[in-house]
């Protein structure tokens, strides 16, 4: 009996065909001449390496990554040679494998919608660096009481629903979030589809507003009280009102300049959400049409965003991403992208698991989703296999593996703010290579 191709399948062909593409070397070398010749850790090997999760020293991580793929001598290859190969290859080569994700994705899979948008959560955190003059010079410092260290922020732009890095920026500690914001706006036509994007309040300023609604746009994003017509709003006994801004403040007009930009007015719908304590918010989108969008759907959309924070949590606390393998500023890029795209093939791999779950599970109490924590650590090894063969007996394991104690949602679930910027404990990296 002839086996179906599920969606995971496809995806992993299409990510196995681009590793292989010629084309793809050629964008990732630094220059010409790298990856010319038959090294002891070629291009593919040295890719599939920094895919497969690292969690040990790095040469113990060599040691074993060459025993079980490599076919060489144990001790062949060295962290000397290792970080002389990484230096040579790209950063950007892991974001054009997540592409080839989002391409197939987007464009062949059945992904979830709401109200025909792609719903986009947007949120920025701190991310602390390993020690090295390279990082404190391209980052920044973070001072505490007991060293210095640099910083990093990083900012992602993430489905929701489907649970999928849409795009995922690293910039100096100090800048701001809302800069980012505009890369991942730019961003929007790798999923090519109506996207609703869903801010904190602190990305609340007009010229972000303007600027999402000329790139045609929708949004919700939460206020501060401070926000121009928001505390008469709150005073007021109206639940929605549209209000037409005219005028910006000096700040925003300013910014619009560096884009290129000039002020005009604008339409945006204010809408109050009760949470359960009774506290009172204010949200600000662009859905003007009360009837399309009645007022009571906006406490749920706007709490869809928590599945960004979790996102955050699984990238430093299970992926340990501040556990760089290197001391540059390139072996951090190489790193975090790295780990992005493992993020979400491994999303795509839960996808097609979920639906067998769910299937399985009809009269279960609770509703049953893929134990992410444990499916990230079955990857380990399995990633290289499942992107170096077409065999199907990797992927149908690594499936049957995620199904292993699927986790339970109790609805009315709520993750603590204080996950994103925990205390972590790789201030010093443990895995120094460059």
């Amino acid at each position: 009996m002839r086996r179906i191709k599920r969606e995971s399948d496809l995806v992993v062909e299409k990510i196995r065909k681009k590793i292989d593409s010629k084309t793809f070397i050629k964008s990732c070398r630094m220059s010409e001449k790298d990856f010319t010749r038959n090294r002891k850790l070629p291009f593919k090997s040295l890719i599939l390496f920094m895919l497969n999760i690292i969690k040990q020293t790095l040469q113990k991580e060599l040691t074993h990554f060459v025993s079980l793929f490599g076919g060489e001598k144990v001790d062949s290859i060295t962290k000397s040679a290792y970080c002389q190969s990484r230096m040579k290859l790209k950063h950007t080569g892991f974001i054009e494998l997540n592409d080839v994700i989002l391409e197939e994705f987007y464009t062949h899979c059945d992904f979830k919608e709401w109200n025909n948008f792609i719903v986009l959560g947007v949120d920025g955190s701190k991310l602390n660096l390993p020690y090295s003059e390279e990082l404190l010079k391209d980052f920044g410092i973070k001072l505490t009481k007991d060293m210095i260290m640099p910083q990093a922020i990083i900012s992602t732009c993430y489905d929701l629903l489907n649970e999928i890095i849409i795009d995922s920026q690293i910039d100096k500690g100090d800048k701001s979030e809302r800069p980012l914001a505009l890369k991942h706006i730019d961003s929007l036509h790798k999923i090519n589809h109506k996207a609703l994007m869903i801010f904190d309040r602190g990305y609340g300023a007009l010229w972000l507003m303007f600027y999402l609604l000329i790139k045609n746009v929708d949004f919700v994003m939460r206020l501060k009280v401070d926000f121009p017509e928001v505390d008469s709003f709150l005073k007021s006994e109206d639940i929605s009102k549209i209000i037409n801004y005219e005028e910006c403040s000096e700040k925003s007009i300013n910014q619009l300049k560096k884009l290129g930009l000039v002020f005009h007015s604008i339409k945006i719908r204010l809408v109050k959400v009760i949470l359960d304590d009774g506290t009172i918010e204010v949200l600000a989108t662009s859905l003007l049409d009360e009837k399309h969008y009645p007022n009571k759907i906006f406490k749920d959309l706007y709490f869809l965003r928590w599945g960004i924070e979790t996102n955050f949590d699984r990238l430093k606390n299970k992926i340990e991403i501040e556990n760089f393998t290197g001391l540059s500023t390139l072996s951090v890029l190489q790193d975090y992208y790295a780990n992005m795209f493992i993020l979400n093939l491994q999303s795509i791999i839960a996808r097609d698991v979920q639906s067998e779950i769910d299937e399985n599970r009809t009269k279960s109490k609770h509703k049953y989703n893929v134990n992410k924590n444990l499916s990230l650590g079955y990857m380990k090894d399995r990633v290289v296999n499942i992107l170096t063969s077409s065999r199907q007996d990797y992927m149908d394991e690594l499936r049957d593996l995620f199904k292993i104690e699927p986790n339970p949602i109790r609805k009315g679930r709520k993750f603590p703010r204080n996950l994103l910027h925990s205390n972590r404990k790789y201030n010093i990296n443990q895995k120094k290579a460059v």
